[in-house]
């Protein structure tokens, strides 16, 4: 099992929910407001005056646990028209040792 992360852009929130919704690979997902800050945040062209002003972006933390052959196809699915878009965000896969529910 894998865990996709995915960084974007609080605007962009539900564009990617919307994507996701869309990939039958995908079961589900959970959305966490985050914010970020990093030498490239600087040309954020998300970023408006008030993000320059308090010196981070709002973002969105997407997590999505996935079968390892699955994460690919779903990473190449939000890829999709990507070069005719500004980029969003970042993405990073991890590994899951054990899942459950309590």
């Amino acid at each position: 099992m894998k865990c996709l992360t995915l960084i974007v852009h609080a605007s962009a929130k539900r564009d990617v929910a919307d994507r996701l919704r869309n990939i039958s690979a995908v079961s589900g997902f959970t959305l966490v407001p985050c914010e970020g800050h990093s030498a490239e945040t600087r040309e954020d062209v998300f970023q408006n005056v008030r993000d320059r002003v308090v010196g981070y972006v709002p973002r969105v933390r997407v997590d999505l646990v996935l079968e390892d052959a699955l994460v690919n196809g779903v990473i190449d699915a939000l890829k999709t028209n990507e070069q005719e878009r500004a980029r969003i965000g970042i993405w990073f896969v991890t590994d899951i040792q054990k899942t459950g529910t309590l």
